[in-house]
């Protein structure tokens, strides 16, 4: 039992360290050097292996691995806030849609659907749609469905055998077509409510790749932290490897001091969207149009890994203080 733990540990070392580092990294001595950190890191850090890779410790001093806001940490703050048992609820797509629909604002199809009628007038009107698998998660079960390329038996069949969302396409604003006209580019913003008043913890700017239909930081997307004032990206933006980008690698479009428009809507239909939400903490996708703002999705997580991005490092000490003020306005009898 025990070898098969640790045997399996190597492997998932391995796969980060190709994820992260690269095929040249697998040789014996760096996984051996790895491994060693890796336990150590989790000892007195409490990391799991993705924490230790995707934040970089490898890179980082003792004094900066202490200030950084890890899994276990992450996953302890939001099954305290919004409780474990409505977390694993509003993961679901299905759930979060039906509660959150109103701010959507484009017309969706929840599979599998009441017949072939339904399916076929929906496809009828939206010559492609995006299908989401209920618990995709970080662009993984999410597909482009273009009518006109595809045999309609085959995608009627697809739909009846899983919980899923047919997704209306969104027209992104020219200015953030310009970045990567291949995907819609999304900000997601964490926020908390607490005795009535929204709070932002921090903002991302989401940026696709060419020929990607999805902008997640996870399937080779860059990630940028927004200034949560002004709307505008604070140096440069990432991929998982860290690599930094002053412009898109693809576009060549500006991407550093980059100022994302409507940023005062942005910030106004996010607070609207958590003061509708049953959950105090979400993480808020949001899509911006030439004029207005729409909801992608949201998602009772505060993922550790993006939030993170240099320049702003770890967040430990932000959310210890956020955990005290969510446990002062609740021993108030304030939600």
């Amino acid at each position: 039992m025990l070898f098969n733990k640790i045997s399996s540990g190597i492997q998932t070392v391995k796969y980060y360290m190709v994820l992260i580092l690269g095929e040249d990294s697998v040789r014996p001595l760096p996984v051996i050097r790895y491994s060693i950190d890796v336990v150590i890191s989790h000892f007195r850090y409490r990391t799991n292996i993705a924490d230790y890779f995707e934040l970089h410790f490898f890179e980082k001093t003792h004094k900066e691995r202490k200030t950084f806001f890890v899994t276990e940490d992450a996953n302890r703050f939001i099954f305290l806030v919004d409780g474990e048992e409505d977390v694993h609820k509003y993961r679901d797509k299905d759930q979060m849609y039906r509660v959150l629909r109103k701010f959507t604002k484009r017309e969706q199809l929840f599979c599998p659907p009441e017949n072939h009628s339904e399916f076929e007038d929906f496809l009828t009107r939206h010559k492609a749609v995006l299908y989401k698998r209920n618990h995709a998660y970080s662009g993984v079960g999410i597909e482009l469905w273009s009518v006109d390329d595809s045999d309609l038996s085959i995608l009627y069949e697809k739909a009846v055998k899983q919980p899923a969302i047919l997704d209306e396409l969104v027209i992104q604003h020219p200015k953030l077509a310009r970045l990567n006209p291949d995907t819609v580019n999304t900000v997601r913003i964490y926020a908390i409510m607490i005795a009535d008043i929204c709070h932002f913890i921090a903002a991302e700017f989401h940026i696709g790749r060419s020929g990607q239909i999805v902008d997640n930081y996870e399937r080779g997307g860059l990630s940028a932290i927004v200034d949560l004032k002004t709307g505008a990206i604070i140096g440069d933006a990432y991929d998982l490897r860290r690599n930094p980008y002053q412009a898109h690698p693809d576009t060549g479009a500006p991407i550093r001091n980059f100022v994302l428009p409507l940023w005062d809507e942005v910030l106004r239909f996010t607070e609207e969207c958590a003061r509708a939400c049953p959950l105090p903490c979400m993480e808020w996708d949001i899509a911006i149009r030439e004029k207005d703002c729409v909801l992608i999705e949201a998602n009772p997580n505060v993922k550790n890994c993006q939030l993170q991005l240099e320049p702003s490092h770890g967040r430990k000490r932000q959310f210890e203080d956020l955990e005290k003020l969510y446990r002062s306005g609740k021993s108030d009898g304030v939600n």
